[in-house]
């Protein structure tokens, strides 16, 4: 390719260039009209949300977890001996486990949807700060007459189903693990401050409350079998290696019944955030007015070569 190919391929490209800035200096009225319509409707939208705010806790593994897990093993190696296959706990530790109950369906409907108010959960609208009340849905819940009168297609409810309000629960609610301390993070994100702190308080009850029957039903299961087990056999050193699970179990039990903090210790326990976690309505707002500026630029450009574009497409 020639020298002054090159060069006028290269001057066609500043003509192109320029012409292109001249158009969009032309059209600059319609461009700062759409992006500021854009920032306009943004900063509407943006007051138009409420406010949401995060009651956070943070929590420790109680020490008798891995003592829990190792008089596990111990008992279900002397069922072995007995030829009693006893079901355990994987190896999840108690942590993992307790972590993905409170995730959990079963957690939702038995320990915590019968401990709030549904309508705070599906039918909240916006939190007054002034007076501390709550507005809800009026087209979704009757505060007046504590009714749900919600217009929903099947397979919804007028009153939120289980499985429905589930999926909320999951929307709000936030765990996170950290990989060195073992340190438990949990959130809770609502319009009010008051009830973000205390259904995090209700879970972190629960989940202990939950985990603790869990645990004396097994130790009491466990009794029996060894007392059952001690009188089926007459060796006198498995006689004794039952009399010192048994002692085991009793513990486990005396432990399970007294502990205040059985699962997780509170190393920060929930308050009622006084500043919002989201939203951020300046980032709101910046984002729609780019999103504005970037669509005012699109829209000049197709409408000033509308000719050529159809031209093309018809060829």
């Amino acid at each position: 390719m020639s020298q002054n190919n090159i060069d006028a391929r290269h001057l066609d490209k500043e003509i192109d260039i320029r012409d292109l800035i001249l158009m969009l200096w032309k059209k600059k009225i319609t461009i700062i009209g759409i992006t500021s319509l854009f920032a306009i409707v943004s900063v509407f939208y943006a007051l138009s949300l409420s406010n949401i705010y995060t009651a956070t806790a943070l929590l420790a593994p109680t020490d008798q977890q891995e003592s829990l897990n190792s008089k596990l093993a111990s008992y279900k190696n002397l069922a072995g001996l007995a030829g009693v296959k006893i079901p355990g706990n994987g190896s999840a530790s108690r942590t993992q486990e307790a972590i993905e109950r409170i995730k959990s369906y079963k957690f939702f409907t038995e320990n915590f949807l019968p401990k709030i108010k549904l309508e705070n959960l599906m039918a909240l609208q916006k939190w007054s700060q002034e007076n501390d009340k709550l507005y809800y849905n009026n087209n979704a819940f009757d505060s007046n007459l504590n009714k749900w009168i919600r217009e929903v297609e099947y397979p919804q409810t007028v009153e939120p189903s289980k499985q429905e309000s589930y999926k909320r629960y999951q929307d709000i609610l936030s765990i996170t693990v950290d990989d060195d301390t073992g340190f438990v993070y949990l959130a809770i994100d609502h319009m009010s401050p008051k009830i973000a702190k205390k259904w995090l308080d209700i879970i972190i009850f629960q989940i202990d409350a939950n985990m603790r029957e869990l645990d004396k039903k097994k130790a009491e299961s466990s009794i029996r079998f060894l007392n059952e087990s001690s009188s089926s056999t007459s060796v006198q050193s498995i006689k004794e290696a039952i009399a010192a699970l048994l002692e085991e179990q009793m513990q486990t039990l005396m432990l399970a019944s007294s502990n205040q903090d059985y699962i997780f210790k509170i190393i920060e326990a929930p308050i009622a955030p006084e500043i919002k976690s989201k939203p951020s309505r300046a980032i709101i707002c910046i984002i729609f007015t780019i999103i504005g500026g970037f669509f005012s630029l699109i829209y000049v450009v197709v409408q000033h070569n509308f000719k050529n574009i159809i031209n093309f497409l018809k060829n």
